[in-house]
């Protein structure tokens, strides 16, 4: 029989532990894996561990990693993913039961036929917050469009991983590990399943504007050269305030020395951005070498019979 581990990362989710193990329990019956819950603790201040070590003494099949500190979810559910590399397939879900369990079945279904990847999106938002909805456009618009790999409108972490997926994104030597991007960057065959969204029944997110807003940036850094932008900028608005200067001169608004001073700065600046753009585009290149990324992934061969 087939191993299957579900890694669920946890941050003060004291409320949320006992009710996410009795939702997800009925859904195991229905598929044919040997089946354990893995419980990553984030450094929670909470009881969170206390709860995981008594739904342990219940049920062996609950493990649990402990941080000594908070981490951040992507570290946990790395750490999640090293200790179950070695078991046939992974899912991963939140604590809080914003990922429904009836999925679980739909997701071992795919996988079944072929998909090393199945991933969950959202439907809709409606219930979530409207800056949440208005930042979540703005970050996979802008990820879209400048990040090297694509990625699916409102795809969640909520996934079941192949073992050779899971091998693959070991393999990523990235110091920092957004979860989404890897999966979009290491390839793979992969589909998509909906929900629609789930409000949080217990405790309080732990995502506020600032931890977002990181991630997002850390998100974009990671698998784009998107700041490169920031130079050109710099230098179209020079080069436009420097052009605009000289009919203010022409027309007497502004005096020879204004004008020779602001074109002055305009032109250091757009000089600046000149070098500090290519700066950009060595560290981004050097980046690159650095991070020493797998040249391939392997899906599928002949020479392995």
């Amino acid at each position: 029989m087939e191993k299957l581990t579900i890694i669920i990362p946890a941050y003060n989710e004291e409320e949320c532990v006992e009710a996410f193990y009795e939702a997800v329990e009925p859904f195991l019956k229905d598929i044919k894996y040997d089946t354990r819950y893995l419980f990553v603790d984030d450094g929670s201040k909470d009881k969170t561990l206390e709860k995981i070590k008594g739904l342990r003494e219940r049920d062996k099949r609950v493990n649990f990693i402990s941080f000594s500190r908070n981490c951040g979810k992507e570290a946990a559910m790395c750490a999640g993913l090293e200790a179950a590399k070695d078991d046939d397939a992974v899912i991963i879900m939140d604590a809080d039961l914003q990922h429904p369990p009836y999925l679980i079945k739909d997701m071992v279904e795919k996988r079944a036929e072929g998909y090393k990847i199945v991933y969950a999106r959202r439907r809709n938002r409606k219930g979530d917050k409207a800056s949440n909805r208005f930042f979540a456009r703005a970050f996979y618009s802008t990820f879209d469009k400048y990040a090297d790999v694509r990625m699916v409108q409102s795809a969640t972490d909520y996934m079941i991983l192949d073992k050779m997926v899971v091998k693959a994104f070991l393999d990523m030597p990235d110091r920092y590990r957004f979860i989404k991007g890897i999966m979009s960057y290491v390839g793979f065959k992969s589909c998509c399943l909906e929900f629609d969204f789930v409000q949080r029944e217990r405790g309080t997110t732990k995502w506020g504007f600032k931890k977002l807003l990181k991630y997002g940036v850390n998100g974009l850094n990671q698998f784009s050269n998107v700041f490169i932008i920031v130079p050109i900028i710099m230098f179209v608005i020079s080069m436009c305030v420097a052009v605009a200067s000289i009919p203010l001169f022409i027309f007497n608004v502004l005096g020879l020395e204004s004008f020779l001073l602001l074109l002055l700065i305009s032109l250091l600046f757009a000089g600046l951005s000149v070098v500090l753009y290519f700066m950009m585009f060595v560290l981004y290149s050097t980046r690159r070498e650095a991070l020493k990324r797998p040249l391939y992934f392997i899906e599928e061969s002949s020479l392995d019979a």
